[in-house]
């Protein structure tokens, strides 16, 4: 077996350059700039081309794939072998102590971080991945098998962008294949993911207008209220020591919640500002649906309206609260609905409907994946883990979040975070350890190298 680490070390410095000049890019979803040829806006296509560069620089066949991906590959026959990366990122919210787009390196040794959005979600593990490869193609590793790496521009929405790919483009399905954007060592079951608005028509006085959140898949770190200025309510406001701030303009107040922005598979690390701002309006304004509304969403598991249900492998379903509207007495509310093998979905979102008086629209459901951990592209991929950490004892995970493994066969969530790093993805000073990032280049170098050679 080649010495990975040892090859690795050539690249780390070229990387890290990449790596920063690919996390500079705002690759946010820009409705405002689409094109016919930027689907996805000006930030996600300047993204896209950038991995083109490099493929065509590093001597790799690229597609750009209508500008919904990049797709580069290098081989001729054997194993078809599939990675696939995002290069899209989650709008930027929340303080950062540094510009969420700038790459800036802090600290020193095993310290050393990059800050910034994209940087572990998914730029970071993309832009390892990329270097495995170019590894493998300049030692001459890839004679008897095919790589296909594949970076998408729509994962945070949707991932759009591999339905295109696969069944508009009619790509070939890989033999095997990995995303790298989830946890080490590897993830073999994935929470089904359910999105709909809850809606309701109602009149909300004396509120004007309600306006929070910046993506359905992450909790609601920030809700507007606009108002008629209300003394008794600012008072009420400053006595209760609520996290957030009253702008007066006019005969109009503008009443700001605050919140912690988190994933959606995790709802319980963040704190849902719509849900706080619900509580205090629905008490001193009795207004009783936000009062309820707020009581029975208080518990992510769903406890709160009897749709808490718990499956063997991926545990409790979880709903998080990402964007609400409110103006002209219509309501609306998004919620990320996660779930485990064998939950009745319908049932939850009906007693979800009864116990909040709403209704749920726009209805979309992709369903747990579950793999089997002795299969042959579970199996390998742990051994290379293994391999390259000597973290011999860890085990294969299971998570609530939603990944490229889903819209992609034969494909399971491999790394990027290992325990403890996590990155803080969709949250303000996203990061990434320099030495994490540095390892990862070994790990998928090893881990493609060693699928590519499983025999048929």
């Amino acid at each position: 077996m080649p010495n990975f680490k040892k090859m690795a070390k050539a690249y780390e410095k070229d990387a890290i350059k990449t790596l920063q000049d690919l996390v500079r890019i705002n690759s946010v979803y820009d409705a405002k700039t689409i094109k016919e040829e930027a689907p996805y806006g000006a930030g996600v296509k300047k993204a896209l081309d950038y991995i083109a560069k490099f493929g065509e620089k590093n001597g790799l066949s690229v597609d750009r794939c209508a500008n919904r991906c990049t797709e580069l590959t290098i081989g001729n026959g054997g194993n078809l072998i599939g990675v696939y990366a995002h290069a899209d990122v989650v709008p930027v919210s929340g303080k950062w102590d540094n510009a969420p787009f700038d790459a800036k390196i802090i600290g020193e040794g095993k310290e050393a971080k990059m800050i910034g959005r994209g940087t572990s979600d998914d730029k970071g593990p993309l832009v390892a991945a990329l270097y495995a490869v170019k590894l493998l193609k300049d030692n001459n590793l890839i004679n008897d098998y095919t790589v296909r790496l594949v970076a998408g521009g729509d994962e945070e929405r949707g991932s759009s962008c591999l339905e295109y790919y696969f069944k508009k483009l009619n790509k070939k399905a890989n033999d095997y294949g990995f995303t790298p954007d989830a946890d080490f060592p590897l993830i073999y079951a994935e929470k089904g993911i359910a999105h709909f608005n809850a809606t309701k028509t109602i009149d909300l006085k004396p509120i004007i207008a309600m306006d929070g959140g910046v993506v359905a898949n992450a909790v609601c770190d920030k809700l507007i209220v606009t108002m008629p200025k209300d003394k008794k309510f600012a008072a009420f406001f400053k006595e209760s020591k609520i996290d957030g701030d009253i702008n007066e303009v006019g005969e109009i107040m503008i009443v700001s919640f605050k919140g912690k922005s988190a994933h959606a598979s995790t709802p319980d690390v963040g704190e849902n500002a719509a849900l706080k701002a619900f509580k205090i309006l629905g008490r001193f304004y009795k207004i009783a649906f936000l009062e309820n509304v707020a009581k029975v969403l208080e518990d992510v598991n769903g406890n709160g309206f009897g749709a808490c249900v718990e499956s063997t492998e991926l545990g409790k379903t979880t709903y998080s609260y990402g964007i609400i509207k409110y103006a002209g007495n219509a309501f609306s509310m998004s919620v990320d609905f996660r779930f485990g093998e064998n939950v009745d979905t319908k049932d939850c979102i009906a007693k979800f409907e009864k116990a909040t008086g709403t209704t749920a629209a726009n209805y979309s459901e992709m369903k747990p994946l579950l793999y089997d951990k002795k299969s042959p592209l579970v199996s390998t991929l742990m051994k290379s883990y293994k391999r390259m950490t000597w973290k011999f004892f860890d085990k294969p995970l299971a998570i609530g979040g939603g990944t490229y493994a889903k819209e992609a066969p034969n494909c399971v969530a491999y790394g990027s975070a290992f325990k403890g790093h996590e990155g803080n993805i969709h949250s303000p000073n996203e990061y990434i350890y320099i030495e994490d990032f540095l390892k990862q280049i070994a790990i998928y170098a090893d881990a493609i190298y060693s699928l590519g050679r499983i025999k048929k």
